[in-house]
């Protein structure tokens, strides 16, 4: 199970999906304008006027309709832009045909599409979209010279042709570094918020995401709990088996406490044989199932100690606090949670305690330890 935003910080993955949506919207814009401009200053003389306009009017609809999805919170859909690239380069095709086809420069608008959506879209599959803007060009330009055939600048055309396989080469040999590169600084991040051994959130991400969660739990007006797991008599365990089976115990108690969680849950290596947990949303009794859970697995487990195939019986003792229940201050409702540990410990381990509950433990506790002793005598 990975931890969300463990892959990048929230603020990069915001950024590349506005580049995502936005860079390539951008150009469709300028290519629309250029085209105009085009036909103005440039190679009106060639066109249809009246169809020409009815294709800009075309195209102007499409590109507001792809502008509004865009903009919009679902738009999201990978083969939707997918097939945007493919649109333009449709669109591109057509304007060449009506302006002049191999006589014109509008063919340079390819490269408005290929460079974006293979650089700052990361279209896996550039190189088709280059093919097929070549076989698009090639297409148009031949059919608008149908009547001049013998007449016909093959050389020209075949030069271009070269010019956007290059293009799309060259953009392909970025776009691999570029995901190279991108792959190195997901890793890197990951390995500075992991702990190595367990594979859970580190000190260092813990302290980090603590105030987002906190600012969430404000927002939605919903609790935010902490849990502190702490393994019963490790250090003893450890001096008696070795690293070894402690590191393989402490492996184990991560697996289980993955298991029992909800993605947006926060697992934490808080240091040594202790273990944090944040849950968002729920209350506190079923925060308290949760711990329950993953005390009573862990009890049932029994890990392989030495060569001689002994398996040994390991617990844990879980503390639970909740913000803003118990303190306004996420720091001091770790310190509750704390404290609910170090009952649970001084009430025999293995047990969950709840803050609240720790005058109920005592007493509980209590009445047990008077009923043997009447029964003893």
């Amino acid at each position: 199970m990975e931890i969300k935003d463990w892959d990048e910080p929230g603020r990069n993955k915001k950024v590349k999906t506005l580049r995502k949506r936005y860079v390539p919207l951008c150009f469709r814009w300028l290519m629309l304008i250029v085209t105009v401009f085009t036909y103005i200053f440039d190679c009106g003389k060639n066109a249809n006027g009246i169809l020409f306009f009815v294709t800009i009017f075309a195209v102007l609809i499409y590109t507001i309709l792809a502008t509004v999805y865009a903009v919009r919170k679902d738009g999201k859909s990978k083969g939707v832009y997918r097939l945007f690239a493919y649109i333009d380069v449709l669109v591109i095709s057509v304007f060449s045909f009506q302006l002049g086809g191999i006589n014109s420069d509008i063919y340079l608008q390819y490269y408005f599409v290929i460079i974006p959506w293979g650089i700052f879209n990361f279209l896996p599959n550039v190189s088709m979209l280059g093919l097929f803007s070549i076989i698009a060009y090639s297409v148009v330009c031949i059919y608008a010279s149908r009547d001049h055939l013998v007449e016909f600048n093959y050389w020209k055309l075949i030069c271009r042709d070269i010019f956007l396989a290059f293009t799309t080469f060259y953009v392909s040999l970025i776009y691999r570094e570029v995901k190279k590169y991108d792959e190195m600084h997901k890793k890197e991040f990951r390995l500075a918020r992991t702990d190595k051994l367990t594979g859970l959130a580190n000190r260092h991400y813990f302290d980090q995401k603590l105030s987002e969660e906190v600012e969430y739990s404000i927002i939605t007006g919903t609790p935010l709990n902490v849990l502190i797991f702490d393994l019963d008599n490790f250090k003893k365990f450890n001096d008696t088996y070795g690293h070894s089976c402690g590191d393989k115990l402490l492996s184990l108690f991560s697996d289980i406490i993955k298991q029992n969680i909800r993605k947006n849950d926060i697992p934490v290596r808080y240091g040594g044989e202790e273990f944090l947990l944040l849950i968002r949303e729920l209350d506190e009794e079923m925060a308290r199932s949760i711990g329950e859970r993953i005390r009573g697995q862990l009890e049932k487990q029994k890990i392989y100690v030495g060569n001689d195939g002994n398996r040994q019986r390991m617990t844990v003792s879980c503390g639970i606090a909740q913000y803003p229940k118990h303190s306004a201050n996420i720091k001091e409702v770790i310190d509750c949670a704390d404290r609910a540990l170090y009952h649970a410990k001084k009430m025999g381990k293995n047990m969950v305690v709840c803050f609240d509950s720790i005058g109920k433990v005592n007493r509980t506790v209590q009445l047990d330890i008077d009923t043997y002793m009447e029964g003893g005598q």
